[in-house]
């Protein structure tokens, strides 16, 4: 008997791993196998490679790109292990007739945000360089390993959508915080009502930079966004700022960044995220001791991943079976 469906997962170091019961239902519906490819990978040599499959669950990686659309035969379904979808050419899934489904933006929303809160204390209170020297018996270093005190200050948001405005609510009812909000993307969508139930300040780029004790980057990655922090913003942050990131890497000019925190414009950056991933061993931001760099890991929690999980084979599921699907993102964009 041939198999109908043949499911590939792509670059997810996570589906099915710890909550294998998600690979077994996977398994009853048609072949399911493992793909890891480089990020990088064209359009046409990832098509190459996928001939077969007609169900994709994809990861933050590599791109899906017009090429690899135009070179694929048929693909049903793309669903997303993950809220984003700036990694799939929307439009060239729909000319090709591919439906693309999201996690629902809550299931991601704490965790992520939580991820990027850990990071900023890591960064401001030294974290690592401080249990390192402990670590190595050099108790008497630690007057070297003076941090700050986040309560009461300012802070910037850039991007205050789902996991932007969930950063704000904790600098605002957590540490009593001044909380400003930048959107460089006017499409940017907080929770229903949150504007309205919260009232952060909303600023332009230059008053947030001028201001902000600490900012935190929540922005999608497109056309508005790209390269925000670059050289010219950095020169105009408030001194000493500490910068979180959980979005993308590409936000941030990291040359850029790296001279803001030599000179000490920025004393402080915590990523989940750099511009090329993984992250080479040789990136110079391990090299810093006021940088901390997490492997995308912002996800990473029971919770959340077994919601992603449970997302995507609900999505195959439902389609093989001809039910609703729900964030189903080519009709979002309809």
């Amino acid at each position: 008997m041939v198999e109908k469906y043949s499911i590939a997962i792509v670059n997810s170091n996570s589906f099915g791993k710890v909550y294998t019961e998600h690979l077994d239902r996977l398994s009853k519906i048609g072949s399911v196998r493992r793909f890891m490819f480089d990020q990088n990978i064209s359009g046409k040599d990832l098509a190459q490679n996928l001939q077969g499959f007609n169900i994709i669950i994809a990861s933050v990686t590599p791109n899906f790109t017009a090429e690899f659309f135009e070179h694929k035969d048929e693909l049903l379904l793309l669903s997303r292990h993950g809220i984003g979808f700036n990694n799939v050419d929307i439009s060239a899934a729909k000319k090709h007739h591919t439906l693309v489904t999201l996690v629902p933006q809550d299931i991601e929303r704490d965790a992520v945000a939580e991820n990027a809160l850990t990071n900023l204390l890591a960064v401001t209170r030294q974290v690592i360089p401080s249990y390192n020297a402990n670590k190595l018996g050099h108790w008497e270093q630690r007057a070297n390993f003076q941090g700050v005190n986040l309560t009461g200050k300012t802070f910037g948001v850039i991007g205050c959508g789902n996991i932007g405005s969930r950063m704000a609510e904790i600098f605002a009812n957590g540490f009593n915080g001044r909380v400003l909000v930048y959107d460089p993307d006017p499409e940017t969508h907080a929770p229903k009502n949150w504007f309205k139930n919260h009232h952060p300040e909303r600023v332009d780029l230059e008053t947030l930079l001028h201001n902000s004790d600490f900012i935190t980057l929540n922005a999608s990655l497109n056309e508005t966004s790209i390269g925000i922090l670059g050289e010219k913003a950095l020169a105009k942050v408030k001194r000493g700022v500490f910068i979180t990131n959980a979005a993308r890497g590409a936000l941030v000019n990291e040359e850029a960044l790296l001279r803001a925190i030599e000179d000490g414009r920025v004393r402080g950056y915590g990523t989940d995220t750099t511009t090329e991933e993984p992250t080479k061993a040789s990136h110079p931001f391990f090299r810093n001791d006021h940088i901390v760099v997490t492997p995308h890991t912002s996800a990473y929690t029971d919770d959340c991943l077994y919601g992603m999980g449970e997302k995507c084979v609900s999505d195959v599921e439902n389609f093989v079976h001809q039910k609703p699907l729900t964030r189903e993102v080519t009709a979002i964009q309809n």
